[in-house]
């Protein structure tokens, strides 16, 4: 992992390609933003560019024509500006509960990546107004339903920008212009190609697809440590996890969780004293390397294609000075990469909470597990975690409605102009939901096995998992009667967001679970 997001305050553009991690920094951390000369330069390079071009007779979509398929409607030089306010207010149609801050301030960080990439044509002023409302922290409300890729979610964020729209000051929504001013917030006024350069693209799709992805990243990181203590707890067989066996399987991931399982294991008293008690495990902990594996491996796969698209160009049209100074119409804004991979990694976890599900019911059930019913040590009168799994069972529920994938759907749009539609922006949103839910699956394992592990003598677990036990202990002590468990889960998801538990196995047994290498 390339550093901690809470621990940078500042994230600079321009030279050096941003990461994921400094791209949380300033959606979930309000890290500062900054332009070094290079992203100046190219932005005002790229401006000029585009003043070059409309001296010339070319016709360039959305700067000397309209939209959609008004694009063989010419735009008298006069009215060129005004049609950037257009656009803002007429695609401000979205409906539905807003979009979160840290999902408004990912649309304006990847604004100011795309746009800072010196091909857009827009000018270093408006640039500018966009990074003062992440560092002023303006939360600009936005409906966040109603795009087929991108639009009217950006149209509602920008037109706050400009003055014309609505933000969110202490859970209220008043208008911008109030809260601008009082901040002393220069209003850009928009040029031509800005109002439309800032609401095409990937961006929106893009920047929910990293916060998405980072959610799932943040699980990944304890998905070994869950499956570690899941075997302890059901006294699985080494043989299951056996160097040799992993070797046979030509899959790079199911190798090294495997080998990161044995690490955590390595200690273990409790598994040396029960490898004859069956022949085989269920499948649920017998095939947890094969299974984890698979889901880093779409894992990395979805985040290779989400950082390219980070570090692309999405705009249409874009500028280019080969052989004069040109706008070039182009099809960059289609969001299909990340779509796909959106709905692939949203199949992934679920297919896994599939896995845990099982797991969790096999350490409530006294006949697979040995434990008490529902480990409580006086269950009839205590109900124990019984009910903690049928939240589960809920939850994995609704995480399968949203597997249906988005990609294979299609509106023709704009009288047919706009034809093809990725609805990648429901792909990205949907994963969101997806990673939110993923969190609160994993606080419920840990707390179910946590609560198996106590049944049996602490000393003789491995030595990373007694320190996992009595890191979980500060906070969720054992279970002897009922009690609201709802703190529990809380508690729990807060030190494996975190990163706590994971932080005391590593200092055990070194770096295990998947690497955010971009």
């Amino acid at each position: 992992m390339r550093g901690n997001p809470r621990e940078i305050s500042k994230v600079i553009l321009g030279e050096k390609q941003i990461s994921i991690t400094e791209f949380i920094a300033v959606t979930n951390y309000e890290a500062i933003v900054e332009f070094d000369e290079t992203y100046k330069q190219k932005v005002e390079q790229s401006n000029q560019t585009l003043k070059n071009a409309l001296k010339s007779s070319q016709k360039i979509y959305g700067v000397n024509t309209g939209l959609g398929d008004n694009w063989t409607k010419e735009i008298d030089y006069k009215q060129q500006a005004n049609l950037q306010k257009n656009i803002l207010r007429s695609h401000s149609v979205a409906v539905g509960n807003p979009l979160s801050y840290a999902e408004t301030r990912a649309i304006m960080l990847m604004a100011l990546v795309n746009l800072g990439r010196g091909f857009s044509g827009v000018s270093l002023e408006t640039l500018i107004s966009v990074k003062e409302m992440l560092n002023r922290h303006i939360y600009p409300f936005a409906p966040g339903e109603g795009s087929v890729g991108y639009l009217s979610i950006e149209a509602h964020i920008y037109r706050a920008m400009i003055g014309d729209g609505k933000v969110f000051v202490d859970s209220k929504i008043i208008d911008s212009q109030i809260e601008l001013t009082r901040l002393k917030i220069k209003i850009p006024q928009l040029q031509p190609k800005e109002g439309l350069a800032l609401i095409s693209g990937t961006m929106a799709v893009t920047g929910i697809a990293i916060l998405a992805t980072y959610n799932i990243y943040s699980e990944l990181k304890n998905v070994e440590l869950g499956a570690a203590l899941s075997f302890e707890g059901l006294k699985g067989a080494f043989s299951e996890l056996d160097e040799n066996v992993m070797e046979l399987k030509k899959h790079q991931e199911q190798y090294e969780v495997a080998a990161n399982i044995r690490r955590i294991l390595k200690g273990s008293q409790n598994l040396l004293e029960s490898q004859d008690l069956r022949v085989q495990d269920a499948l649920s902990i017998r095939t947890m390397p094969q299974m984890i594996g698979a889901l880093d491996r779409v894992f990395k796969e979805t985040l290779q294609s989400v950082y390219e698209e980070l570090l692309s160009v999405s705009d249409n049209p874009v500028l280019l000075n080969s052989n004069g100074a040109k706008a070039w119409m182009n099809g960059n804004f289609d969001a299909t990469y990340v779509s796909l991979h959106m709905d692939y990694l949203v199949i992934a976890v679920t297919n896994f909470v599939n896995t845990i599900e099982r797991i969790v019911n096999r350490f409530l059930d006294t006949r697979h597990s040995g434990f008490p019913p529902f480990l409580v040590s006086s269950p009839g009168a205590n109900n124990g975690l019984m009910i903690v799994h049928y939240t589960l069972a809920g939850i994995l529920n609704e995480m399968k409605l949203l597997t249906n994938p988005v990609n294979i759907n299609n509106s023709t749009m704009s009288a047919e102009q706009e034809d093809v539609v990725t609805f990648a922006y429901l792909a990205s949103k949907k994963a969101l939901v997806v990673s939110e839910k993923f969190k609160e699956v994993m606080s419920i394992w840990f707390f179910v096995t946590k609560e198996a592990l106590e049944f049996l003598d602490i000393k003789k677990l491995a030595p990373s998992l007694q320190s996992v036990i009595s890191e979980m202990r500060k906070t969720v002590p054992k279970i002897e009667h009922d009690r609201a468990f709802y703190d529990d889960l809380v508690n729990i998801k807060k030190i494996l967001n975190q990163g706590i538990l994971i932080d005391r196995v590593e200092e055990i047994v070194g770096s295990v679970g998947v690497d955010l290498n971009v």
